[in-house]
């Protein structure tokens, strides 16, 4: 068997970062590429979405070919159309003349397969290499896997790919697809095989496929780093060395590794990705890695309840993300509806002709420490902790809406006499005396910042007969990982964009509620206003 090496980091890696590498990244990582032998370099997506001419998307060939290596080029450059993604209609794709890419990599759904091939002719006419890539080769039973080998025979394309689209295959479904597709394909006609690292089979099952005995040129796609959407892909540095190690040594991962050292490295700081709890689930249940990644963001859930919402996903839904579909299962998975009158009372008796004092987890509870305790000492508030508790502080009460923290904190909130527990009904009821009352109640409309616990706590006290309360550590977002709350056992990473729209929301929901509401310790929630 012939190996050859797809890397596709510009393209697959762009989900991480919007495809925001620059200019001179995407030329020098192409060129660092090409020196050290990866065979094949995929350089962005053809499209008509292009915002940014810094990013790896072309709206013409033309302008990906100013950025390819000016010396003699070995490698073989490709860029991906994906139909159904603002793609970019072939007829307006130039005759190929060796001054661009290579190749098209065009990717299709089921639904997709005439127009997939229509297009490829029409690519294929324009003197293009084409790789056929069907989206999740595991959603096609054997059959219909055959009835498509015949129509890829009949179009004789440079490649013909098994696509694990969402991270789901095990060795044997790997292998099984690949005798399947070897038999009954056309010789001449490469056998490509796209990795996702969910399941951490993306490396070993390269490996199951570089040892089967065929005369067939195998393409094994790569990112360096495994950089990609949710897990990751199969990382180039490691897939390169066991070649070398193993089969023939003919690539120069030094080169790799610098890639990482000059580029990838910093992305990484930034943004997260590889294998997680979360995305070995959605594998495991073989749906979109963005059902997991969606209630990773929620940040609420323990990874049964994940595993639980998307056990609920109906099997059509499970191939295509559906966002709107995620975020009405995650609604009524919390939803569990209880009658809250008597909780709604016994707090409404607890803080009547009180002043009330909300305790969030922010970092101005350690930096004003001195002002928040010399306040509990003189006005003698009725003191509810949001999420969290801390017997450096008088609590009265603890507001518990996250599943989560929930499982962290409860055998510490079982060990403080006198703190009243109160609990939304998506969180099951394991402490003797605590008081439930019912989630969606105190909800709000607004699905980005819905079960904000600070939020929900003021909606919360106001069906209680509050109107007016008084707020400390509630500081909002600062920093994209440390810094935000007054415990780095608390930190979280965290999306400065998504942060920023969060709290202008937040903003003007506090401005929306029938209450009066002081800030203790500074805020980016504040207007004018102090204690």
């Amino acid at each position: 068997m012939s190996i050859r090496i797809l890397d596709c980091t510009l393209r697959d890696g762009g989900y991480i970062n919007d495809w925001k590498f620059g200019k001179k990244t995407i030329r020098s990582v192409l060129d660092k590429l090409e020196k050290a032998g990866i065979d094949i370099i995929e350089c962005g997506f053809l499209t008509g979405m292009v915002q940014d001419e810094d990013c790896s998307l072309f709206d013409n060939v033309d302008t990906l070919g100013q950025l390819l290596p000016k010396q003699k080029r070995n490698s073989m450059f490709v860029a991906m159309i994906a139909i159904g993604e603002k793609e970019l209609h072939p007829v307006t794709l130039p005759v190929c003349d060796g001054s661009s890419i290579d190749g098209i990599r065009l990717t299709f759904h089921k639904a997709e397969i005439e127009q997939a091939f229509e297009w490829a002719k029409i690519i294929m006419e324009k003197g293009y290499e084409v790789f056929m890539q069907p989206v999740g080769s595991v959603f096609y039973s054997d059959l219909e896997l055959l009835t498509l080998v015949e129509k890829i025979n009949q179009l004789n394309p440079y490649a013909f790919y098994i696509v694990d689209t969402l991270g789901s295959m095990y060795r044997n479904d790997v292998s099984h697809r690949f005798y399947l597709i070897d038999k009954n394909m056309n010789p001449g006609i490469r056998l490509g095989f796209h990795g996702h690292n969910n399941l951490q089979l993306a490396f070993s099952n390269a490996q199951v496929l570089g040892k089967i005995q065929t005369k067939r040129t195998l393409i094994l796609d790569s990112s360096v780093y495994g950089m990609g959407r949710g897990a990751g892909n199969l990382p180039t540095e490691l897939i390169t060395q066991y070649i070398n190690k193993n089969i023939d040594s003919r690539y120069d991962t030094a080169v790799v590794m610098d890639i990482y050292d000059d580029y990838i490295a910093a992305i990484r700081r930034e943004y997260e990705w590889g294998y997680s709890m979360p995305y070995h689930i959605a594998a495991s249940h073989v749906c979109h890695p963005n059902y997991a990644s969606y209630l990773m963001d929620k940040r609420t859930l323990t990874m049964k309840d994940i595993e639980e919402i998307i056990r609920s996903i109906p099997e059509e839904d499970k191939v295509l993300y559906d966002r709107r579909k995620i975020e009405q299962l995650y609604v009524r998975f919390q939803s569990r509806k209880i009658d809250d009158e008597k909780a709604v009372n016994q707090i409404g008796q607890l803080i009547r002709n009180r002043k009330i004092l909300l305790l969030a987890p922010g970092a101005s509870l350690a930096e004003e420490y001195e002002k928040i305790t010399d306040y509990i000492e003189k006005e003698v508030p009725y003191v509810i902790t949001v999420n969290f508790v801390d017997d450096a502080y008088k609590m009265d009460a603890c507001f518990v809406s996250n599943h989560k923290r929930m499982d962290i904190m409860e055998q510490e909130i079982r060990k403080m006499e006198g703190v009243l527990v109160i609990l939304t009904s998506n969180i099951p009821s394991r402490v003797k005396g605590s008081l439930r009352v019912d989630y969606k109640r105190y909800t709000n409309s607004d699905e980005m910042i819905s079960d904000n616990a600070g939020l929900m706590l003021l909606n919360l006290l106001k069906e209680c007969g509050a109107d007016e309360v008084v707020l400390a550590g509630f500081d909002g977002f600062r920093h994209r990982l440390n810094g935000n709350y007054y415990s780095r056992e608390l930190n979280l990473k965290v999306n400065e964009q998504e942060a920023a729209e969060r709290q202008r929301r937040i903003r003007r929901k506090l401005r929306e509620l029938d209450m009066k509401i002081h800030f203790l310790t500074k805020s980016v929630y504040e207007e004018e206003e102090h204690v």
